[in-house]
């Protein structure tokens, strides 16, 4: 039995960017849990969204601001190595500074 899924294998040299403003990659969707790649870059804004289940985003290069809660009071610096929880529900956007990649994971009830 196999246990063990590799999802995908992640370009990180600053060459593979995205040809695109904002890209988002879908890594993996299973039951639980859904993985996401989302590249930003020359200051973009993920607008202002919320996820229906809890996720975790982890920053994996470059930098920028994510904010949240419903008037987006409450912000965190992100750089390489910053990784942050928020709860179902909650209203939040990402902003480069000025490129950003974060892996996001969606954690779902089935």
């Amino acid at each position: 039995m196999k246990v063990i899924r590799e999802a995908n294998i992640l370009e990180l040299t600053s060459n593979a960017g995205p040809k695109k403003d904002k890209q988002v990659t879908e890594l993996f969707n299973g039951p639980f849990r859904r993985i996401v790649e989302v590249k930003l870059k020359n200051h973009s804004i993920l607008a202002r969204h919320h996820a229906s289940e809890p996720i975790t985003v982890y920053c994996i290069s470059g930098s920028g601001t994510f904010r949240a809660g419903p008037d987006l009071e409450d912000s965190v610096e992100m750089r390489s190595g910053t990784l942050l929880t928020l709860d179902a529900g909650v209203e939040h956007e990402v902003i480069a500074e000025p490129e950003l990649c974060v892996i996001v994971s969606k954690f779902k009830d089935k």
